[in-house]
Order: C-alpha cells, then sequence, then structure tokens
C-alpha cells in the first residue's frame, strides 16, 4: 500500500500564509464594500439629520424675522429710501434726470441713458437705468461716489470702465503737446419702490 508522502513544514507554513492572505483578502473586500457603503449612507443620514436640525431651527425662528420684516416695512424712516411713489416708468423717467444733473453737474458728458425693464424683488418694485458716460476720472469718481451715497439709496451695478489717452485741441484749434485720460463708462442705476399694499 502506497501512502502518500506527508506535507514538509514549509508547505504548511506556505498553505497558512495562503490561507491568511484569503481572509486578508476577504476581509478587506468586506469592509471596503459593505462596510464603505455603511459608512456612506451613515455620513449621508448625518448630513440629512443636520440640515433637518437647520431646518427646523430657521422654521420656529420664521415668526419672528416675519416680524421683524414688517416692523421694518411699516417704520417710516425707511420710506426715505425708497424712491417717490410713482408708477415704474414714471420713476424711471425721474431716475433719468436726476442721473442726467448729476452727471453733468460732476463735469462728465451723459452720451446715452435708457430705462430697463421692472423687476419685482421680494415685495419691492426695482427701478433701473443704463448709463453710458464720458468723463475724466475725477468727473467719474464723483459721480459714482454721488449716486452711491444718496437718499433714496441708489444702486451702481455692471460697471464697465475703459479709458483712452486723448490730446485735446486747444482754444487755437491746435492739438495739444499733452495727452489726458477720457473715460468712458457703462453702467447700471437702480431704485426700489414700495409695492403698492406693501
Amino acid at each position: 500500500m502506497n501512502s502518500a508522502p506527508s506535507p514538509s513544514w514549509m508547505h504548511r507554513l506556505a498553505a497558512l500564509l495562503l490561507l491568511a492572505l484569503m481572509i486578508g483578502l476577504l476581509y478587506v473586500l468586506v469592509d471596503r464594500l459593505w462596510m464603505g457603503q455603511y459608512r456612506l449612507y451613515q455620513t449621508n443620514a448625518e448630513r440629512l439629520q443636520d440640515r433637518l436640525h437647520n431646518l427646523q431651527r430657521l422654521t420656529t425662528a420664521r415668526p419672528e424675522l416675519e416680524k421683524a420684516i414688517q416692523s421694518i416695512r411699516d417704520d417710516q424712516r425707511t420710506a426715505a429710501y425708497f424712491l417717490p411713489p410713482a408708477p415704474p416708468t414714471l420713476a424711471a423717467a425721474d431716475l433719468q434726470q436726476r442721473v442726467k444733473n448729476l452727471v453733468e453737474g460732476s463735469g462728465g458728458s451723459l452720451l446715452s441713458v435708457q430705462a430697463l425693464p421692472a423687476i419685482e424683488e421680494g415685495g419691492m418694485v426695482r427701478v433701473a437705468v443704463s448709463i453710458t458716460l464720458q468723463s475724466n476720472i475725477d468727473s467719474l469718481q464723483k459721480t459714482l461716489h454721488t449716486l452711491e451715497s444718496q437718499v433714496p439709496l441708489l444702486f451702481v451695478d455692471n460697471v464697465e470702465v475703459t479709458a483712452r489717452q486723448i490730446r485735446p485741441r486747444l482754444p487755437d484749434g491746435s492739438v495739444a503737446p499733452y495727452t489726458r485720460v477720457q473715460l468712458n463708462g457703462l453702467f447700471e442705476v437702480s431704485g426700489y419702490l414700495r409695492k403698492e399694499g406693501s
């Protein structure tokens, strides 16, 4: 009877190492696949739970915020910050005239002014005009500062300024030997009307 030779201790050690390697790979697969999915779901659940708590906190604060907003709307001192009550087209015409007077009073020249469509925003009506002007640096700075620092509140948006060197004409008709910077500005000026019934 032939008996199979018994494995040597090296074969046994190799088999044990191979078994340990397979168990390690199995553990890594389980950890990466199933436990990784579990961690992902757990993280998403925690994030959604935090979001729910934030939304609940905002919901409880909403009545207080609405009261504060209404008290600001009811405060007659804030009425000065809005454009005078008028239909949006008349308010835009008034805004055009204000801007024209301000630009020309600052030493600039108004090339064009165009009323933009009125937009309803949060219980107010935004009235805006698009302005194109030519001026020097001081005049433009004075114009922008005055626009944003007066009452009613006016907002300057979408400002584009280009500069170019020019040689001015002297009183005798000749070209000056020096250059000046001429600025061309394009921007929007807007103000807000209180909506009827607000």
